[in-house]
C-alpha cells in the first residue's frame, strides 16, 4: 500500500475493478447499486462510489448548471454542495451522500480529471489527440502519447480508460478554463471551500452579536447595576439620588432594549429576504429542470433505436416506463452507450 501522499491522491496502484472515492475508472461501468461500500485501510475509511452514482451526480450537476442558480465563472459558486446534496437524495435516497465530505471530494477529483483530460484535447500544441465519441475515450498515436505522458504523468491512466461525463464536464466547467482563471484546479476547488467556510463564519458571528445584546438587558445585570453603591451627588436628599439613579436605569435599559429589537428587525428581514431568494431558485431550478426532462424525452425513442442488442418489445416497455421516472432518464442519456443495454434490462427488471 503506498503511503506517498500523491500517489493517494492520484489513486495509483489500486485494482482495475474498484472505484475509488479518489480515484474514479470509469472503465467498470456495470456494477449498478445504490449502496454504498465502504473498506478500511491503512488510510482509513474510505468511500467507494458505483458508476450510477457518477452518473447521478453528473446529471443533477448539469441540471443546477442549467438553472444558472448557482453558476460562476469556476462553474459553481458557494452553496451549491448544498442544493446538489438535495438533489441527489431526492434520485439515490438509500446513498446517504452528503454535501461534505462525499460530494465535495468527488466533484474535487471528477473536476481534476476533467481539466486533464481537456488539456490534452485542448491545450497548446497537443494537436495529435483526439476524442473517441462513441467510446468516450482519447486516442493518440503510440509516439504521441509517450512524449506527452513524459511530462504530463497524471494522463497516463486516460491512455486506455473512458471518461464517460467530459461532454457534461466541460459545459460546466469550459469557461474557466478557457479564461485561464483555474490553472489549479485543486486550489480552486479548495477557494470555493473556504468561501462557504467564510460564509458560515459570519452567520455564526452575526447570531453571537446578537445574543450579546440580549445579554446587556438581562436581569441579572439589572440586578447587579441596582445594587453597586454610587457616589451621591447630594447627600442630604437620598430620596432625590434614589429617584435620578432608577431614571438613569430605565433609560439604560430603554435604549439596550431599543438596539436589540432593531438588531432582531434587521435579522428577521435578512432570513426573510434568504428565505425569498430560495423559494425564487427552487422555482427557477424546477421549470428549467422540467424543461430539461421534456428535451430527454423527445429524443428517448431514437436513442434506443441506437442500443445495440435491445430487442423491439424492451424498447417500446423502456419507451413507457422510463419517462415516469425523469432523473432515471437523465442518468440513462448520461451514460456511455456501451453499457447503456445492460442499464436498461436492469431499469426494466426493477420497474
Amino acid at each position: 500500500m503506498s503511503t506517498d501522499p500523491i500517489e493517494d491522491e492520484l489513486g495509483e496502484g489500486l485494482p482495475s475493478n474498484v472505484i475509488d472515492e479518489d480515484e474514479p475508472n470509469i472503465i467498470v461501468m456495470l456494477g449498478f447499486s445504490e449502496s454504498n461500500v465502504s473498506s478500511q485501510s491503512s488510510r482509513g475509511t474510505k468511500r467507494k462510489w458505483v458508476p450510477e452514482e457518477d452518473a447521478a451526480l453528473v446529471a443533477c450537476m448539469v441540471d443546477l448548471h442549467n438553472a444558472g442558480t448557482y453558476n460562476a465563472d469556476t462553474g459553481f459558486k458557494a452553496g451549491y454542495l448544498n442544493e446538489l446534496e438535495k438533489m441527489l437524495e431526492k434520485v439515490l435516497p438509500n446513498a446517504m451522500l452528503k454535501a461534505k465530505p462525499n460530494l465535495e471530494s468527488r466533484i474535487r477529483t471528477l473536476k481534476r480529471d476533467w481539466s486533464i483530460v481537456y488539456d490534452m484535447l485542448s491545450g497548446k500544441n497537443n494537436s495529435g489527440f483526439g476524442w473517441d465519441e462513441h467510446r468516450q475515450i482519447v486516442v493518440a498515436e503510440g509516439a504521441v502519447w509517450n512524449s506527452y505522458i513524459s511530462s504530463h504523468k497524471e494522463a497516463a491512466q486516460f491512455r486506455h480508460r473512458s471518461f464517460p461525463y467530459y461532454d457534461q464536464l466541460t459545459a460546466i466547467y469550459v469557461k474557466d478554463r478557457a479564461t485561464g482563471k483555474d490553472a489549479q484546479i485543486a486550489a480552486d476547488i479548495i477557494e470555493e471551500i473556504n468561501a462557504e467556510d467564510v460564509a458560515a463564519t459570519n452567520i455564526r458571528e452575526e447570531r453571537d452579536d446578537f445574543h450579546g445584546s440580549e445579554a446587556d438587558v438581562s436581569l441579572d445585570d439589572m440586578d447587579l447595576s441596582a445594587t453597586q453603591p454610587q457616589p451621591a451627588r447630594n447627600e442630604g436628599d437620598p430620596i432625590f439620588s434614589k429617584k435620578k439613579k432608577k431614571i438613569s436605569d430605565a433609560n439604560d435599559f430603554s435604549t439596550s432594549f431599543n438596539d436589540a429589537a432593531t438588531l432582531l428587525a434587521e435579522n428577521i428581514r435578512t432570513v426573510g429576504l434568504d428565505i425569498s431568494k430560495s423559494i425564487a431558485s427552487e422555482v427557477l431550478i424546477q421549470q428549467k429542470s422540467e424543461m430539461t426532462i421534456q428535451g430527454s424525452a423527445l429524443k428517448l425513442y431514437p436513442t434506443l433505436c441506437e442500443v445495440e442488442g435491445l430487442t423491439e418489445d424492451e424498447r417500446y416497455q423502456a419507451l413507457s416506463k422510463i419517462p415516469d421516472h425523469p432523473m432515471q432518464m437523465l442518468i440513462f442519456f448520461s451514460l456511455p452507450s456501451a453499457v447503456r443495454l445492460e442499464w436498461v434490462r436492469r431499469f426494466l427488471a426493477n420497474h
